[in-house]
This record gives structure tokens, sequence and C-alpha cells, in this order.
């Protein structure tokens, strides 16, 4: 979601004054738990969300009256109500956000840890938060243990856990109000057919945030027309895998190609050592020839049985979007088990 943030601000507004609002503490049950982030723009929109309803929106309007001060503030907000009809959140939690200038140093600071990111290193924000109600903030990006450089032993030894750890939690230390947050990194989903299942999963996955690349042979579907946010692969079949880039253990992989056939070719190559996911597009007649095949070429049950085949799940789908709706609700699924 921040990438999404970034490019329609630098693309469409940049123009406009802007604050950013980040999630810093939560207990219990709130909107979201994934630290997210917002803009709030000078003309009042918004880019982002931060779990929506009445905190948002008390947040957006505490965001219009600091756009002129340049001031940070802390704010605090309490879900823990029972009234449903009293001015409070029913969540169960409580959470703490900070509101603050959008400067163009705040910005080179997330654009680079994008690209950190998309570089596959490890990346750890640290961010101190001094004072309670007006405060100070400051960043630092951390990508490898040695970056670590705090006088207090006690402090350094903590952020040392969580860098290993790659956790995320806030705590208290001296005074100061510290966030050290792990940004998540969604896997590549490769998409092996440019037909109408793989071009609507391609759009949904990324608006998702997942990075997307789409394999096919037939130049006609491989457009920027058709996918204007993947990095398109061409193929040719029968396969030669030293063409096809090496999918990493912790990616996703979609086969929706044209032909049986082809799927059969995908899957030898791709079950040999299987990335996180692999879903296929088939009935569940056409699964149960295709995993004896691949049983007789000695692809491991254990192989086969991570196959989701039919891929997506059950929600009786239909049409091409609801099939597409249902893959991404598989996929979200297990990757965000896994990130649990």
């Amino acid at each position: 979601m921040l990438k999404h943030i970034l490019e329609q601000w630098s693309e469409q507004v940049h123009q406009q004054d802007a604050v950013l609002c980040s999630v810093v503490e939560w207990k219990g049950s709130v909107p979201r738990k994934d630290y997210p982030l917002m803009l709030v723009l000078a003309d009042g929109s918004i880019l982002g969300t931060i779990g929506g309803g009445s905190m948002e929106l008390k947040v957006i309007q505490a965001a219009g009256e600091l756009m002129d001060q340049g001031a940070s503030r802390l704010f605090y907000f309490d879900l823990t109500g029972k009234d449903v009809q009293a001015d409070v959140g029913l969540c169960g939690g409580t959470l703490k956000i900070l509101v603050e200038p959008f400067t163009g140093e705040l910005q080179k600071f997330y654009t680079g840890m994008l690209e950190q990111m998309a570089k596959n290193r490890k990346v750890m924000v640290q961010v101190s938060i001094s004072g309670t109600d007006k405060v100070t903030v400051t960043r630092k990006l951390i990508t490898n243990r040695t970056a670590l450089s705090e006088s207090d032993p006690d402090l350094l030894n903590q952020l040392q856990q969580v860098f290993e750890n790659q956790q995320t939690r806030t705590f208290e230390h001296a005074g100061q109000r510290y966030l050290v947050w792990q940004p998540f990194t969604p896997p590549v989903i490769h998409i092996f057919g440019a037909g109408h299942v793989g071009q609507s999963v391609a759009t949904l996955a990324h608006f998702n945030d997942l990075q997307v690349r789409v394999y096919d042979d037939r130049a006609e579907l491989m457009s920027p027309v058709r996918f204007p946010y993947a990095q398109m692969i061409s193929l040719e079949f029968p396969i030669n895998w030293e063409n096809v880039p090496e999918i990493p253990e912790h990616d996703f992989v979609l086969i929706a190609s044209r032909e049986h056939r082809h799927d059969r070719e995908l899957l030898l190559g791709i079950l040999r050592n299987p990335p996180a996911y692999v879903g296929l597009v088939s009935s569940t007649r056409k699964w149960k020839i295709l995993s004896k095949s691949l049983n007789s070429e000695a692809i491991s049950a254990g192989s086969i049985s991570m196959v989701h085949a039919p891929v997506g799940l059950k929600i009786n789908a239909q049409t091409v979007p609801e099939i597409a709706i249902s893959i991404m609700s598989e996929i979200i699924r297990v990757y965000r088990e896994a990130d649990q």
C-alpha cells in the first residue's frame, strides 16, 4: 500500500501539501494491525487508509488543522466502548496514531525504504517518538545488524533481538516510545497464462501490493494494455526452463495455461522445487488425471498435495471476475497465515 501511496502522490498530487498519518501502536482489536499509513492532502482528499470509520474521520480532521502548523502530534484512540449510540469505537482495542507533515525528507526516507525492499534486503524501520502530545520524531532505516548503534546497551539489545527475529513491535525506553517496524514484503505472483483469468488475477494482485509476472507464448495477449502493472515474459512450449527466471520458495504460482499438456509441463518443472503456493485452474476431474500423471514422473506425493486444484476458495464463483476473486482470496489467506 505504501508503494501505491507514493506513486499516486508523485504522479498526481505532488503539488499539494500533505500530512502523513501512521498507526504506531495498537492493542487488542482494532480496524487494522499492519501499521498502515495514510496521506491527508490539502484539498481534504486521502491516499491510503488507517482503518476507516469515525476514528479515521477524526484523524483526517486533525490532520487538516495541523496542515499549516508544521508540527507533529500523537493521538490516542480508545475503541473499547459499549454504547452503540455514543461517539466511541466498539472494536475492543486501543491505538496511537502519529500525524506529521509529509516533508520532502520524509518522502525521500520511504522511497529509499522501498528501493531497499525491492533488492530483497532485510529492512527494519526504527521510529523514535519523544513527547506525549506535540512530539519529535526521528527515523532510521536498518538493513543489517551492524547498522544498529545505540549508546544504551539495553536499548541496543532490544533492537538487535527485534531485527534478528524479524518482528514488529512498540516499546518504551528511557522516556521515549519506539516503533520497530519490519515492513511486510508480499511475494511475487507468477501467472502462467495471459488469458481472461490470468489478466483478471494480475489486476487484483497488483492492487493487493503483489509484484506480478505473466508468462505466455501468445504475443497478441502480452501487451501493456492488458497487463499495465505486470512484467511480461515470453514463453515457448515445450518449456525451456532456462528462459524462466528462478522462482523463489516464498513466491506464488498460478497456472492458467490454455492446454492441459502445458499445465503438465509447468507442473513438472515447478513441483521439483515448489514455491510457497501453486494454484492450478482446473476441474476436479482434470486434476485427478493430472496428479496421477505427475506421480508417474516421480514427483513426490508431498509436492503434488501442495497444489491448490481446483484453485480458489469455494465461493461458488461462475464469472471470470468471481473466479479471480476466489483465487486472490486463497492467496491472501496463505500469505497472511505465513506472516503470523
